[in-house]
Parts: structure tokens; C-alpha cells; sequence
């Protein structure tokens, strides 16, 4: 009883673990991306847009994330900055933390 009561445990904590370090990063990148627009700074907006896309090459930023970004990119880069913060505000709430 007690070795299944100890089995069941270290699986619960094997699967408690935080987000991991490639995690981490994008959410950072996401964070820097998000100051630029939320600021309408175009050059931070294009240095960060190229740090997401270094992140997606190198397979550390999937595919699905990486178009939800440009997404948000290509609209402020088309001027509509205001949108591009409410989606990027939404991606936030909806995706704390991403691969």
C-alpha cells in the first residue's frame, strides 16, 4: 500500500512541471513583440518579428503559433496597430506559455 501510494505520487509530480526553457523564451519574445506594438514602434517591431522567426527556423516556435504571431505582425504592420494589440492581448490570456 504505501510503495502505491509513493508510485502515485511521483507520478503526480512528474507531471506538475513548469513551462519549459524554449517555452520561457518564446513567451519572452512575445513580450518584446507586444511592447512594440503596444508603444507603435515599427524598427522593435521588425527586430522582434525577425527574433520569432529565428525561433521558428530553429524549430523552437511551432507552426501553428508562429502564423498566430505573424498574424498579429502583419496587422501592425498594415498601420492598424490597435488591433494588432487586442489580438496580441488575446493570444496572451488564451496562450500563457507556447512552443
Amino acid at each position: 500500500m504505501a510503495r502505491r501510494v509513493l508510485f502515485l505520487g511521483l507520478l503526480v509530480l512528474a507531471g506538475c512541471g513548469g513551462p519549459s526553457d524554449d517555452e520561457r523564451e518564446n513567451r519572452k519574445s512575445f513580450e518584446f513583440l507586444l511592447t512594440a506594438i503596444s508603444l507603435k514602434n515599427a524598427k522593435e517591431l521588425d527586430k522582434d518579428a525577425r527574433r520569432i522567426d529565428e525561433r521558428h527556423a530553429a524549430g523552437k516556435l511551432s507552426d501553428a503559433r508562429h502564423r498566430d504571431l505573424q498574424a498579429i505582425i502583419e496587422k501592425a504592420r498594415a498601420g492598424d496597430w490597435g488591433e494588432a494589440e487586442r489580438m496580441a492581448y488575446e493570444f496572451r490570456e488564451a496562450q500563457p506559455y507556447f512552443k
